[in-house]
């Protein structure tokens, strides 16, 4: 779990949790421990009994559909669609549909107003397609990569153990609590509720979920903002129907005019980053300078009160963590420039070429990106031959205050 705490917002608490429960979305669970809403309310379970129960979900799955419309106001109007490649208005509630016959086949697609895009696995047949640009990739599974970043992580089925180490490494700093079955759309489901203890070193002020107590997928999603009332990022399921899936589902036919490219399979570059140098945690910034290349500066001030616990260095570039679990806050460092400043999304300002900026704050005589969110905030610029990402889920002052700091040492 320690590679997960750096560089994320929210922190590892809340990873670890919703890690187990969102890798149910894509997967349905065989258990069933009630006859859905027109029987009897399912027996409660506790926190332990239910992240169980979920981490197995995708293992034994049925057949299910479903149809999810996930919605955010984190992110600016338009900067999801610009990044896309597609009109900067696509930034609004979207639309997936989802059908899945056991662990090897799935089918999902992505409503867009520019054209959908589409995602099938058959077997080791793997399909990509993208409407907006006509564009099909096609390839193999490669057969040493794992079917999930969950999977690499251990999960799903997680063991009773491993769901005891998880509640113990949150239990410091997150409160994590279950409730008696709801009716959801006519079926059972559990409420899951995961909420920082100190809410005074974050912006978050919950994570709540519905799990369905047949399947145990999630059917709803919600993440809530300090002093916001209405979620700032969720998801809801609907139409969810668990029974056969056609075979024809799993087959994609070629459409008209569509360039075809080859899907190239990662196995070559798994094994180049298995045999490379993985991350490495080091004792000083003196130390992460000389693996890392170049010259790693930390923060000269304690950023509220955080001070330096962690620095971790990987392919050239040091992570430095300030604070710890929600109130965490990282520092990237990588020799080269990067990209110029405002550049992520748009050719420049002024353009009307339809893409959107991400804004710009002065640092004192160097320019940074900008992206503030309800929960968090990621300040990124370049000075000399070094580039740096900031974030964090801090007030974006905060954040710019440290920077300064840093680029006036």
């Amino acid at each position: 779990m320690d590679g997960a705490r750096t560089g994320r917002i929210p922190t590892r608490a809340l990873t670890a949790v919703l890690g187990l429960v969102l890798v149910a979305v894509l997967g349905v669970g065989a258990v069933t421990v009630g006859a859905g809403a027109q029987g009897e309310p399912p027996e409660r379970l506790t926190e332990k009994e239910l992240l169980t129960r979920v981490s197995a979900a995708p293992e034994n799955a049925p057949d299910f559909s479903a149809t999810l419309t996930a919605g955010q106001t984190l992110v600016p109007d338009g900067l999801i669609g610009a990044s896309e490649g597609g009109d900067t208005g696509d930034s609004g509630p979207r639309t997936a549909r989802i059908w899945r016959s056991g662990p090897d086949r799935l089918r999902a697609e992505l409503q867009g107003e520019n054209g959908d895009r589409v995602f099938v696995r058959n077997g080791d047949r793997v399909s990509l397609y993208n409407g907006a640009s006509n564009t099909l990739k096609t390839g193999e599974k490669p057969e040493s990569a794992p079917d999930s970043a969950a999977e690499a992580d251990g999960l799903p089925g997680a063991s009773p153990e491993k769901i005891d180490e998880v509640l113990a490494e949150i239990a410091p700093s997150s409160k994590l609590t279950t409730g008696a079955p709801v009716e959801v759309a006519g079926r059972w489901a559990y409420p899951l509720t995961l909420e920082p203890k100190d809410k005074s070193v974050t912006l978050v002020e919950r994570a709540e979920t519905l799990v369905d107590a047949e399947t145990f997928v999630p059917l709803s999603f919600d993440l809530y903002a300090e002093g916001r009332p209405e979620p700032v990022a969720s998801y809801r399921a609907r139409d969810f129907e668990v029974g056969p899936i056609p075979d024809a589902r799993f087959e994609f036919e070629t459409p008209p005019g569509a360039v075809v490219e080859r899907l190239e399979p990662n196995g070559d570059r798994a094994d180049e980053h298995r045999e490379g140098d993985g991350p490495r945690r080091v004792a000083s910034v003196a130390e992460a300078s000389e693996l890392s290349g170049f010259t790693v500066e930390g923060l000269p001030d304690a950023l509220g009160g955080r001070g330096l616990e962690e620095i971790v260095v990987a392919d050239g570039a040091a992570v430095l963590t300030y604070g710890s679990d929600w109130g965490a806050v990282s520092l990237t460092e990588k020799a080269g420039g990067g990209e110029e400043v405002g550049s992520p999304t748009s050719p420049g300002p002024g353009e009307q070429g339809g893409g959107m900026q991400v804004p710009v704050v002065d640092l004192g005589g160097v320019q940074a990106d900008e992206l503030s969110t309800p929960v968090g905030t990621v300040l990124t610029w370049s000075d000399g031959s070094v580039s740096y990402t900031l974030a964090g889920s801090v007030p974006a002052a905060e954040l710019r205050e440290a920077a300064r700091g840093l680029l006036a040492r």
